[in-house]
């Protein structure tokens, strides 16, 4: 069976962001609630929270009205949300076709509205992406 996308995401984000320990929220009772908790340990305590997206072909990044509100909501509150988009630029999706763009929870109603066409805060080509630079913006605000 194959990999849904959010699930390849997610253990290339697993793999790759080092000394953080990530924890997989599947909620069916808290709506709205991101896709990973991220633990960065002892010499720099603190979480973040990060949803997982992935968009292939076009500008369209679906995020629930709930998901919209609690990045939001969390964002004024000063508390580090995130959203993480793999964008596939073809039909064909493999990892050397897509970039990553990470979005500040603050972006959410953006990105409903807007989709892909806002500034990320950062974007990366996914087979070259600087992983200690995602965690460092991740990490940013604690």
């Amino acid at each position: 069976m194959p990999t849904k996308p959010e699930a390849a995401l997610y253990k290339r984000v697993k793999e790759n962001l080092r000394d953080c320990h990530i924890t997989r929220l599947e909620s069916r009772t808290g709506l709205g609630i991101p896709d990973c908790l991220l633990g960065f340990g002892p010499l720099n305590p603190g979480f973040a929270m990060l949803e997982l997206k992935v968009v292939k072909g076009g500008f369209k990044v679906r995020l629930s009205p709930h998901q919209v509100a609690f990045n939001q909501k969390h964002a004024a509150l000063g508390c580090p949300v995130f959203i993480l988009v793999q964008r596939y630029h073809t039909a064909e999706s493999t990892p050397k076709n897509s970039d990553l763009l990470l979005f500040s929870g603050s972006q959410a109603a953006d990105l409903v509205t807007q989709g892909l066409k806002i500034t990320p805060l950062a974007e990366f080509p996914t087979l070259n992406a600087d992983w200690d630079g995602i965690k460092a913006l991740l990490m940013a605000d604690l």
